[in-house]
């Protein structure tokens, strides 16, 4: 009978260390994803902040453009008016 309890408690001893390293690599992943959970929440806030950043950019590239072809637009009015006149049309 000594030796039956002796035994159990050599099981037992056995089965409460392993839970207590089970238990330990349980806390050590739950560790490392809390971690990985907070930089995946930095990373999507430099997402949103570069997505935020590039529409500023486009629409004032796209600004820009509009400002450009109508630059370009008076350009070719003002050079066209001014041909006509060169050629005689508006002579008195």
């Amino acid at each position: 009978m000594a030796r039956r309890q002796i035994a159990e408690k050599s099981s037992l001893k056995r089965v409460l260390a392993r839970a207590k390293t089970l238990a330990e690599q349980v806390r050590e992943t739950a560790e490392r994803v809390h971690q990985e959970a907070q930089e995946a929440r930095r990373l999507t806030d430099v997402a949103r902040q570069q997505a935020e950043r590039g529409r500023e950019l486009s629409k004032a590239g796209r600004e820009e453009a509009r400002a450009e072809i109508d630059s370009i637009m008076w350009s070719v009015d003002t050079a066209g008016n001014g041909k006509r006149r060169a050629s005689g049309s508006d002579k008195t």
